[in-house]
Parts: structure tokens; sequence; C-alpha cells
């Protein structure tokens, strides 16, 4: 007899006394649903590099660099994962909070100003840093790749060059 058995009846018996113990019937209804498996993601640490760009391609407050498309690739979805709802988030940008902050990941101090990084949908439409309500992506069995891209945007009109990496992170739920 496996284990897993060996368990089960010690339970049923154990329950079968209390109930002979307590000389009174109660009815315990238990609810849930099994799901098909959900996906996996394929690399859970990317780097993106963006690219270089000079201070001065940055005119004013809004100017933007060209985008730089990046993939979330998820495996092994199973049937019962028609979609995802995915938001990003990390530490926003002062100046303009629907950007992703620059962060000092060398500790040199010596990290750009006037600067975030914009999130871009597959349209390239702006989605915004650690927006309360995430977009839904819808899932096939198998294996999905979600689009988007990254591209810096001033916040200021004056930027400053200097090391422009940012960390962030995104969030799955799905249905």
């Amino acid at each position: 007899m496996n284990r897993k058995h060996v368990h089960s009846i010690s339970l049923i018996g154990l329950l079968a006394l209390a109930t002979n113990a307590c000389a009174a019937t109660y009815n315990l209804q238990m609810t849930g649903t099994i799901l098909s498996r959900t996906c996996e993601v394929e690399s859970q640490t990317q780097t993106v590099d963006i690219g270089q760009f000079a201070a001065t391609n940055f005119t004013s407050t809004g100017s933007v660099s060209a985008a730089k498309a990046f993939d979330i690739k998820l495996t092994g979805c199973g049937s019962a994962a028609s979609g995802t709802l995915l938001g990003f988030s990390g530490t926003s940008d002062a100046d303009n909070p629907t950007l992703l902050a620059l962060t000092d990941t060398d500790a040199t101090g010596g990290m750009a100003t006037g600067v975030g990084v914009e999130i871009l949908d597959s349209n390239q439409q702006a989605l915004a840093i650690n927006d309360p309500s995430p977009h839904l992506y819808g899932l096939t069995p198998g294996d999905n790749s979600l689009a988007f891209y990254l591209r810096y945007k001033s916040t200021q009109d004056v930027v400053i060059p200097g090391n422009a990496t940012a960390v962030m992170y995104f969030d799955l739920q799905y249905q």
C-alpha cells in the first residue's frame, strides 16, 4: 500500500472516532477547482540594452529616445490559462511617476539625471509603472511571447549624461 493511502485511511478513521464521541452529525462540504498548469516564465532575469544616446538628443521635457523591443516569454501554458493580467513595478521617477526611475546600480554616483524609462506595449502605447490596473493579455495553450518596448524619456528640459540603468519587475496573475 503506498504511503498516501495509509495517511488517508488514518484520517478517515480519526474522523469516524471523533463523530462517535460527539454523538452528533455535522456536514462538511468542501469546494475547489483543479486547474491545468499555468505558464512558466522562460527567463525571470533579463537585461535589455536600450542603447547609448547623447544628452543633447533630449531637447525638452518629454523628448524620447528610440524604443528597444523586449519579450516576456511564457512556456508550457495549460488550457485553463486563457490570459494574464500583467503589470510592471519598480521605483517611479520623482518628476514623472508614470516612468521608471533610474537606479544607481553600480553605486558610483555617476548616474544620469533628467530622464526616466518609459514602458510601451506591443503597439508602442505607454504603460505606467506601478499601474494599479494591470492590462489583460490573451494566452493560448503552449508557448506565448508578450512584446514590449523600453525607451528613455526626459523628465526635465536639461538631461545630464551618466549611467542610465533601472530595475523593473513584472507581475503576472493568470485568468
